[in-house]
């Protein structure tokens, strides 16, 4: 499995569940609220040995930068957090959260947008 394939599984079971995403670079040349940013996490890739080395697995770490438009405090924070909770209930199978970053305020053009990451991460076979 390639990392383009592994990153269109996190962004095909976003789109399932109706969460709008981007996998540019973060910040993203425009952003549309709310929306989920995918960029590799860190480390992004690590070596795994499970069984045999012969078959190894490697563990893969994407930042997830959830943004809402932040107009009024207490309705921004509950929507990125309601934002968060979407993305947890709906990863894919074998897919863990490992992290969750506090909020914060990010400025991306015009747009003054609440942002946290959620870091996740899964196994799989590098062929």
């Amino acid at each position: 499995m390639n990392l383009s394939s592994v990153r269109a599984t996190l962004a095909a079971a976003l789109e399932d569940a109706g969460i709008d995403y981007s996998t540019s670079a973060y910040p993203p040349p425009v952003v549309i609220p709310p929306t989920v940013v995918i960029v590799p996490g860190s480390p992004w890739l690590q070596p795994e040995v499970i069984g045999t080395p012969a078959a190894p697995r490697v563990l893969v770490t994407f930042r997830l930068t959830c943004c809402v438009a932040h107009l009024d405090n207490q309705a921004a924070l509950n929507q990125l957090e309601d934002l968060m909770f979407g993305v947890m209930t709906n990863l894919p199978r074998g897919w863990e959260v490992s992290d969750a970053g506090p909020p914060s305020l990010e400025q991306v053009g015009p747009s003054e947008l609440l942002v946290a990451d959620l870091q996740v991460s899964t196994l799989t076979s590098p062929s």
